[in-house]
């Protein structure tokens, strides 16, 4: 068995809220409106938001983010380009893209 070490890389993050009954209603949303987007690659926060929140962004960060609804979290890797192709729909506002963080995993030597 391999040993791994995590490093958390910077990335630009696209983050949205809105009012969402449940997560497949977020996704469903996301379809209708990028239906190339990776859903693998999107976070659908429901409930503690600063929690979730904190293991991406620093802390004004997560301070200057909405405490209630949902909160939808798009990574770099959920689509092709450079730009997230969501933006202000119908259920949700685009809120910016705010530089975080992404784990990931290499192998030790």
């Amino acid at each position: 068995m391999s040993d791994y070490t995590r490093r958390d890389l910077p990335a630009d993050i696209t983050v949205l809220a809105g009012e969402f009954a449940s997560q497949p209603l977020v996704f469903a949303h996301l379809l209708d409106e990028a239906p190339n987007l990776d859903l693998t690659h999107v976070e659908v926060i429901q409930a503690n938001h600063a929690a979730r929140l904190a293991a991406r962004f620093d802390a004004a960060q997560v301070a200057g983010l909405p405490s209630d609804g949902t909160v939808v979290l798009i990574l770099p890797a959920a689509h092709p380009g450079a730009e997230c192709p969501i933006g202000d729909t119908a259920h949700l506002r685009r809120l910016g893209t705010f530089r975080g963080t992404i784990p990931h995993l290499s192998a030790a030597p």
